[in-house]
């Protein structure tokens, strides 16, 4: 037997107690990780309960704390972004989404290190219908009381970049919106917060079915400026769903306050992206710059 499957997820993953493994093997899941991921696996077996044999596939991602580079010294910190425990916090606290609309992959289960999750079949999401579903999520979740959640993911990870626009070749515009950063923060500081995926990027939406959006990686999860996670959406689709979004809030926050936060998120992110791919010698995507530029206040 190659791998093992802890006897209440087996449980978990067969809907009844009582399933003994009979086999099980791992293959490693390619893609991309966030910072306090150790490893994500995919396991395929068979358990058996009674007298009958039940296939299954369930995801393993372990966490870990990140000990390389500029946010390692915050990988013990709950309120930073990089906090290695955060995800399987969030599996277990019962605040990530259920859907219809978003919803977390289903956990069978945390033991450890190790999150056991539900594999999630299906095409990307249209991003104009996962912009309506957060928008949706947002104006109807409460933030909870929770000392693990990021808070201002963006300023910290400002307060660690120090860019220097002398060494690469930028559009003018890019460096004058990095030199607003101060003005942009206060900005984002008298916007209404909600809870955050903090990755809202394309890779991260599943279309599961018609009603329901699976969105994966919950490791940012913490609070910040409505609109901040549209800046994700549209920074990784190179596309403006504002107006989808803004259905989906329905008039819960005021649209200049979300404007602000989307506007205001996207240029800082923005700018700061379009440095990076200059420095390591990646010319940005077509209509990056011109998105990143339209799109700020």
């Amino acid at each position: 037997m190659d791998e093992q499957v802890p006897v209440e997820v087996l449980a978990s993953i067969v809907g009844r107690p009582g399933a003994r493994l009979v086999s099980c093997h791992a293959e490693p899941v390619i893609g991309g990780s966030g910072a306090a991921t150790g490893d994500i696996s995919r396991l395929t077996g068979v358990a058996r309960l009674g007298t009958a044999d039940v296939p299954f596939r369930v995801v393993r991602k372990t966490v870990r704390p990140v000990t390389t580079g500029r946010h390692a010294p915050y990988a013990g910190n709950p309120e930073h972004w990089a906090y290695w425990r955060r995800e399987p916090l969030a599996y277990a606290s019962g605040i990530l989404p259920g859907g219809p609309g978003l919803a977390a992959p289903r956990c069978h289960g945390i033991v450890g290190d190790a999150i056991y999750l539900a594999e999630v079949s299906g095409s990307g999401e249209s991003a104009a219908v996962a912009a309506r579903r957060l928008g949706e999520w947002q104006a109807t979740a409460a933030v909870p009381e929770a000392g693990w959640l990021a808070r201002d993911q963006l300023g910290q990870r400002i307060a660690a970049s120090h860019l220097d626009w002398g060494q690469v070749s930028a559009d003018p515009r890019m460096v004058a919106l990095w030199r607003r950063r101060a003005e942009l923060r206060g900005e984002l500081e008298r916007v209404p917060r909600v809870l955050v995926h903090g990755d809202f990027s394309a890779g991260n939406l599943i279309a599961a079915d018609d009603q329901t959006t699976i969105v994966l990686d919950w490791a940012t999860l913490g609070t910040g400026p409505v609109g901040a996670d549209l800046a994700s959406l549209a920074l990784s689709t190179r596309g403006d769903f504002l107006r989808e979004y803004l259905a989906g809030l329905n008039g819960q926050f005021p649209q200049p306050a979300v404007e602000v936060g989307y506007r205001a998120t996207l240029a800082l992110t923005g700018a700061s992206r379009v440095h990076w791919m200059l420095s390591q010698g990646i010319r940005p995507p077509a209509g990056y710059v011109e998105l990143v530029v339209s799109q700020a206040p």
